[in-house]
């Protein structure tokens, strides 16, 4: 496709990744996105989240085919979860982990994605983050990443009252009319304040759809290189030799 060669052309020195929900299944779940052609798209997707489910008590039906697909192929792994702040964060937590029974948790790293305020305050949102954080700490060894916008942070969150955590932060380019794909934003994203750094930026959300399932897809940058993204993940065993293509 035409898009492979022209659309590239930002961000080119931080890995790649892509981000999926049901949405870019069919609308029946009988389709999915061709993982084989994620594998071997250029430039490579080095890294896919997938969510898992939102609040307590909605799991993301395809979560378990992506999740299997996505470690067929060899790529890291983020399940993410969304978080309700009217919700009790326990109860949230648990639903998280009860949906990730069986994966081996040291081989992914978890996200909790932060968008929504619910009505909420400042100090209360803050004050369920800081509990989801504890008890993802205390029952995994490792806090979650967290995903949300400067904007959002600024406003709902105090980052001072947070243990230090690694943070994806989505930044798009006004989206262009459909069905034209939106460029990526160019790295670094706008920080929040208090945020000293980021891990990932999500780039765009009118990208060129992989893997042959809907138009869009959401696109990722590591904020790194391959070396620490696959470090950062636990992965010791070295990279199959590449063809120049694929460096």
């Amino acid at each position: 496709r035409r898009f492979l060669v022209t659309y590239f052309t930002r961000n080119q020195d931080f890995p790649l990744g892509i981000d999926l929900s049901q949405h870019n299944a069919s609308w029946d779940s009988n389709r999915l996105p061709d993982f084989d052609q994620i594998r071997e798209h250029q430039p490579k997707v080095r890294f896919i989240a997938m969510r898992t489910g939102i609040s307590w008590g909605y799991r993301d039906c395809m979560f378990e085919r992506f999740f299997a697909e996505a470690s067929r192929i060899g790529v890291c792994r983020l399940p993410y979860h969304v978080v309700y702040p009217r919700t009790s964060p326990i109860r949230q937590m648990e639903s998280f982990l009860s949906i990730l029974k069986g994966v081996d948790l040291e081989k992914v790293r978890l996200v909790l994605d932060l968008e929504l305020d619910q009505g909420k305050s400042r100090a209360e949102i803050t004050a369920m983050v800081q509990a989801c954080l504890r008890w993802l700490k205390s029952s995994t060894g490792r806090y979650p990443i967290l995903y949300s916008r400067a904007m959002w942070v600024n406003e709902h969150l105090a980052v001072e009252d947070l243990p230090r955590v690694d943070w994806w932060l989505a930044q798009y380019i006004r989206s262009y009319d459909t069905p034209n794909y939106t460029p990526e934003y160019p790295c670094p994203p706008m920080l929040p304040r208090g945020v000293k750094a980021w891990l990932i930026h999500q780039t765009s959300q009118r990208a060129p759809a992989i893997g042959g399932v809907g138009h869009y897809m959401d696109y990722n940058r590591w904020n790194g290189s391959l070396a620490e993204l696959r470090e950062y993940f636990g992965e010791t065993n070295p990279l199959p030799a590449l063809c120049p293509l694929d460096a």
